[in-house]
């Protein structure tokens, strides 16, 4: 009988045709060998379904008959995961050669969850201010260092962790968001490996960019609100906050610093109305967020 891996890496999948067979390319050249890769599919066509099991027969797929998010589909690769240690990526993102055995060396030294530092694909100006307001906060670069949520381009965690948590909230933007906020309460440590490193493949135009932020502001509004006990002043103040230049301004310091940290300041120059219009965007639908649960709780 072989034994199951220690490792299993598991990628959503949606019309992902067009980068998922870099991404399988990217793992299958990993110097960390004792792993699985699972794909969950959830495309209304079949794509991706004629390209991966024939392409890549050691791969476990799955094929959804109805579509699933993508922390959906995480929790549905799970569950045919036998593995101790779980990997989550997604298919535009392109791992490094060495980037499971440094993500396996930092939870070794750690014991605790990994998230891997995110590069930008290609050297497009609108991706490149996508991902620094995106992903600045995990730009290669600097030492190891304890983070406070780890997004799920590049996110190690045990096992008995992920299901001690519940897993990934079934929704569209932020499970991985409430499952750091989960994790760390449970008082397990996230900590950035800033040398295992990969690549994001952005393929949004400035449209659909700014209609995610929008949309992640009004969720994380919610999430905020019951994570914080739904208290009405708090609410208040948090609206305040958001909506006057107060917060826009705290994270545009917090995203020049971190990028003043990876040596990205130019690149955070050149980009800065991408940059400055995502967060605005995000901001407005959070401070809408607000809005809406402070008026539904004065009916």
């Amino acid at each position: 009988m072989t034994p199951s891996p220690r490792v299993a890496v598991v990628v959503p999948a949606y019309r992902s045709n067009a980068t998922i067979v870099r991404c399988l390319e990217a793992l299958e050249a990993q110097t960390y060998a004792d792993f699985e890769t699972i794909v969950v599919d959830s495309s209304p066509d079949d794509e991706t379904a004629l390209l991966v099991p024939n392409r890549f027969p050691s791969v476990v797929y799955w094929h959804s008959p109805t579509r699933l998010y993508p922390h959906a589909a995480r929790n549905e690769g799970v569950k045919r995961a036998m593995a101790p240690i779980l990997v989550f990526t997604d298919p535009d993102i392109y791992p490094a050669p060495d980037w499971l055995e440094r993500m396996m060396a930092a939870h070794e030294d750690t014991g605790e969850a990994v998230v891997g530092a995110i590069e930008c694909h290609g050297g497009r100006w609108l991706d490149r201010g996508i991902h620094i307001c995106k992903f600045s906060k995990w730009l290669p670069g600097g030492a190891r260092r304890e983070v406070d949520m780890g997004p799920t381009a590049a996110l190690l965690v045990r096992r008995s962790d992920f299901d001690a948590t519940g897993g990934f909230e079934n929704d569209l933007f932020l499970g991985d968001v409430g499952f750091s906020y989960a994790l760390r309460a449970r008082g397990r440590g996230l900590f950035l490996e800033p040398g295992a490193v990969v690549e994001h493949h952005h393929t949004q135009s400035l449209g659909e960019f700014v209609y995610e932020r929008w949309t992640r502001g009004v969720l994380y509004a919610r999430l905020q609100a019951a994570h914080r006990g739904n208290d009405r002043l708090e609410l208040a103040a948090w609206l305040i906050a958001t909506a006057l230049p107060v917060r826009f301004a705290r994270n545009a310091m917090l995203v020049l610093s971190q990028c003043l940290s990876a040596g990205r300041t130019a690149e955070l120059i050149s980009t800065a109305p991408v940059v400055a219009l995502g967060y605005a965007a995000s901001l407005g639908g959070e401070a809408l967020g607000y809005a809406r649960l402070l008026l539904a709780k004065g009916r």
